[in-house]
């Protein structure tokens, strides 16, 4: 039987080789722990199923091939804040590390009916809040390209097991940009859907207006493949929508002739030299193929609020979903003398500096003195970002930005920045917050390598526009055809 490498193979591919009988649900299995072992020093993983995906291979061996399911027997890993019931959920914090849900999350029971096989649960920036991946209770997750360097958050743990080649895809959630901004520092593809339009059911909620559950892959083709397992209205979920789109993979094309792309104008921006070049290439191409692209200029005043404004209403978000865990209602307990020295005992030892600030500062924005100034103008701003993105979708089929201004950074660099405060923050680092404000369709993928790093390029498009996003992305990606330095790699 063949070894596997997941970067070598789509989903469709290795569903083939599954037809075929080239390989077995028990060799995928294997290639893939194999794998995760080879690849543990990344920290990724918070809890290890292999015990449980051993057995669910080994029976799925006894079944005949299931033709129309392409999701049959290829493994997968999970994001620790999405609930698995009977099997350990901690959101990487201390305070839930000891936590076993009685229920499932509606993503994990759809991917089981589809009998796709769960590895691992993985390392996230505790309780989903932070970007970077060095916020775990477990430490700090490290960029397989160069573990001097941050994987970007908090999907942490599962863009780096995507990206080292242990399964095919991953599961995460975005609330700012954190699926795709570690997509772009981990050289894979990142994609949040539509607000809405995959279940939030038994996922721990960060900020519920902006949290979105996402998909990390290697290929554009395996995003339309799981979406069209997980595009469900779910009446557990208040705010799952149904979508008038169906058939993800079915509809995918890389043929975007007719279509109107607006890009973000960079003019004033401190480009490397080689990202320019690749960036202005990739333009001129696509421009080439019947594709009307032209530049555009975003209010900066709005483009600078998008950070302070993101802020303040997801840590107040935060503040509220987040006052069960107080060692009464869910929580590692501390004794107390009473209920409010216990709340006070457990939540000091259970949360972390990142998130105890987080906070301080919802609390602050919420408090009856500052709500107006801070909670409420924040939504008010946050509207007036919605409305431009309005503007340019009314005209524009997609909408095209930088992820970040260069590759992955080093720890170090992250760790002292957070030492002192920087006099001066880059607003077009938080370019991603726009399709969280607005609930748009937004994919990163792979654009090119800097010094031996990845960092890619976001395509947007409006609300229940999911099916454009990924036919451009699949053109993008054709034509940039980039290759992971990962690839080829034999298990050991």
């Amino acid at each position: 039987m063949m070894k596997i490498n997941y970067q070598q193979f789509s989903i469709e591919q290795l569903h083939q080789l599954l037809v075929k009988g080239d390989i077995t649900p028990e060799t995928l299995i294997d290639s893939a722990l194999k794998r995760l072992k080879k690849f543990s020093n990344l920290n990724a993983v918070v809890t290890s199923l292999h015990k449980d995906a051993e057995k669910k291979a080994k029976k799925l061996a006894n079944w005949t091939v299931e033709q129309d399911n392409l999701l049959f027997a290829i493994p997968f890993v999970l994001k620790d804040n999405i609930a698995t019931i009977g099997q350990k959920t901690t959101a990487s914090s201390n305070i839930l590390v000891n936590f076993v849900p009685s229920y499932d999350s509606t993503v994990n029971s759809l991917l089981k009916n589809r009998q796709a096989i769960n590895l691992a649960k993985t390392t996230l920036d505790e309780l989903g809040m932070g970007g970077d991946g060095l916020y775990a209770n477990t430490g700090y997750v490290y960029n397989p390209w160069n573990r001097e360097h941050i994987t970007g958050g908090s999907s942490s743990g599962s863009a780096a097991l995507v990206a080292a080649g242990v399964v095919p895809f991953a599961i995460g959630t975005d609330t700012g940009d954190s699926i795709r901004k570690p997509a772009a520092f981990c050289g894979i593809v990142g994609y949040k859907p539509t607000y809405g339009l995959i279940s939030r059911n038994g996922v721990f909620p960060y900020a519920p207006s902006l949290d979105t559950v996402g998909i990390f892959t290697n290929h554009v083709d395996d995003v339309a493949i799981i979406l069209d397992s997980l595009v469900k209205k779910d009446l557990n979920d208040f705010t799952s929508v149904a979508s008038n789109e169906t058939n993800y993979f079915k509809n995918l094309t890389n043929d975007v002739s007719g279509l109107k792309v607006a890009v973000l104008n960079y003019d004033s921006y401190h480009w490397d030299k080689s990202v320019k070049a690749s960036f202005d290439h990739l333009m001129k191409t696509l421009s080439g193929y019947q594709v009307k692209v032209d530049y555009l200029d975003f209010d900066q005043e709005l483009l600078k609020a998008l950070l302070p404004v993101y802020m303040i209403i997801s840590f107040a978000e935060a503040t509220s979903c987040h006052a069960n865990l107080d060692g009464i209602n869910f929580g590692v307990r501390k004794p107390g003398k009473n209920y409010r020295e216990t709340m006070i005992k457990t939540r000091t030892a259970g949360f972390g500096n990142v998130v105890k600030r987080r906070y301080v500062i919802g609390s602050y924005a919420l408090s009856e003195g500052h709500q107006k100034e801070l909670f409420v103008k924040a939504k008010k701003i946050r509207r007036l970002i919605v409305q431009e993105l309005e503007k340019i979708f009314a005209e524009y089929d997609a909408f095209i930005v930088m992820p970040s201004s260069n590759p992955a950074p080093k720890i170090k660099t992250i760790l002292k920045k957070t030492e002192t405060l920087p006099k001066k923050h880059d607003y077009l680092e938080d370019l991603l917050l726009l399709a969280n404000f607005n609930g748009s369709a937004s994919i990163t993928i792979p654009l090119t390598i800097v010094d031996g790093l990845p960092i890619g390029i976001n395509i947007n498009s409006a609300p229940f526009k999911d099916q454009t996003v990924l036919n451009l992305a699949k053109f993008l990606s054709d034509k940039i055809n980039f290759k992971n330095k990962l690839l080829g790699e034999k298990d050991e």
